[in-house]
């Protein structure tokens, strides 16, 4: 091999980072296997509460390997790090650091030291909306990491439920390898139990749910969709209802549009996603739908994450909230869709005459900026 060929060999990874997120090239240097081996075996009880990391970080950063790091790129960076990567932090930057000094600081600037303790999003929203968009890139080394940070602030249940949502957009074949992986993590930890003993019954939830009452939160008028009452005859209020909720600017016309084309698929369709798995109740309506954004920034539909920009505005996200989702996915995405959703958040805040709950919103510039 010449001299050039490993020339161009030791700057690939920083230059597949910079244009399409760090996942793809710490990809190479972790396996899983040797991973789930490194993860510590502890008994919890099934009630157990999501865990805090507060008492556990200082003792992480007198790690000497940690410390050298510290002294080598700075507190800022390494303290932030270790935040948010607790067990493996001094792992999670082997990749860059004997190839690129330099790179190694900037990113570890802007990732640990700069983004991911802005505090807009709070750390469960943060690390479930994570755990979503590694399932979407099929990483399935950095989602056993993610679903083993997000376990500090969310339930297993919780976590579980962020992978089992995502069939609806993602089908169910990444489903079946992201629930190995949670399942692995799971049993490494000793928590398994808090899965089996917090199961929904077969009926789900549908049992508790009453039409009258679910018509105070419908989005839609009769003018908007005069075949309201027509549709919940033919189809079941129940799928129908959850749609009219949560997606109040475009449900209707989808209903309409697939009653066109092929009403017994439509008929599967709504009381396999509205009447069923929107209606579990595991995830807040916020937080799974802060989840399909990110997710979404990741596939590059940029059709649907409009919708779900407006809907997770409607049920309680903030603009400054929704813009955090695509800032932070900026560090595992790169750039170019980053810009693209940008630019969508912008639109439908300006639409809604919500501008200023961005421009006065914006936190003060970094220290010695």
């Amino acid at each position: 091999m010449g001299a050039s060929t490993v020339s161009i060999l030791q700057c690939w990874p920083t230059i597949i980072a910079t244009w399409h997120g760090l996942p793809i090239v710490t990809c190479w240097f972790f396996g899983l296997d040797t991973l789930m081996k490194k993860l510590p075996r502890k008994k919890t009880s099934a009630a157990a509460k999501p865990r805090s990391a507060k008492k556990s970080v200082t003792a992480k950063t007198a790690d000497p390997k940690l410390a050298k790091l510290r002294q080598k790129y700075g507190a800022r960076a390494i303290d932030g790090l270790v935040r948010a990567h607790l067990d493996h932090a001094a792992a999670h930057v082997d990749w860059c650091d004997g190839l690129d000094p330099h790179f190694t600081k900037l990113w570890l600037e802007f990732t640990y030291g700069g983004m991911t303790g802005r505090g807009i999003l709070d750390e469960r929203k943060r690390c479930l909306i994570l755990v979503g968009q590694f399932l979407v890139m099929e990483d399935w080394d950095q989602l056993a990491i993610h679903i083993r940070n997000a376990l500090r602030h969310a339930s297993p249940r919780e976590v579980l439920e962020v992978l089992l949502q995502a069939t609806v957009y993602l089908g169910y074949p990444k489903i079946m390898r992201a629930t190995r992986v949670f399942t692995a993590v799971l049993k490494k930890l000793g928590r398994m139990k808090e899965i089996t003993e917090t199961q929904l019954p077969m009926t789900g939830r549908g049992a508790k749910r009453s039409l009258e009452a679910e018509r105070e939160t419908w989005g839609v008028t009769e003018k908007e969709c005069p075949r309201q009452e027509e549709l919940l005859r033919k189809f079941g209020w129940e799928g129908l209802s959850t749609g009219f909720r949560l997606q109040p600017s475009h449900h209707h016309k989808t209903v309409e549009q697939l009653e066109r084309v092929d009403e017994h698929f439509l008929k599967l369709w709504l009381d396999y996603i509205y009447a069923g798995m929107y209606t579990r109740n595991i995830l807040d309506d916020q937080t799974r739908i802060l989840c399909v954004i990110g997710e979404l920034m990741v596939m590059g539909e940029f059709i649907q994450a409009e919708n779900h920009i407006r809907n997770a505005l409607t049920h309680g996200a903030t603009p400054r909230e929704v813009m955090e989702v695509v800032l932070q996915s900026t560090i595992y995405v790169g750039m170019p869709r980053f810009v693209r959703v940008v630019a969508l958040v912008e639109r439908v805040v300006k639409e809604l005459g919500r501008m200023d709950e961005l421009t006065q919103t914006q936190l003060p510039l970094p220290n010695g900026r």
